[in-house]
């Protein structure tokens, strides 16, 4: 039975042309275990965020091909806009507004 979280483990292994040997020694994620993924077997959040490092993208992708996370979940964004991503014009808005609610 392959899992989403072994195709997705196995697809970067081979488009980054590294082995098994690689993912171990980087990691330090057992051998045993990596034959536990591949019949199928769960992965932590953790392993997922290394092997994540290891293929250079976002922890976000491997908790959603370990299915650790749904990708509705992956998808959420902040509720708080970040003041660096205002305009000059939104950001005057937003302390006004705050400024307003902290005199009532």
């Amino acid at each position: 039975m392959t899992t989403r979280w072994w195709q997705y483990v196995e697809t970067n292994l081979r488009n980054r042309g590294l082995k098994t040997g690689d993912l171990t020694r980087v990691t330090g994620v057992d051998r045993s275990r990596i034959s536990e993924w591949r019949r199928g077997k769960g992965v932590s959040l953790e392993t997922a965020r290394a092997v994540a490092r290891l293929f250079e993208a976002s922890p976000l992708e491997a908790w959603v091909a370990a299915e650790l996370i749904t990708d509705d979940e992956a998808r959420l964004q902040r509720t708080r806009p970040d003041p660096a991503d205002l305009t000059d014009q939104e950001l005057i808005a937003e302390l006004t507004r705050r400024l307003g609610r902290a005199r009532d």
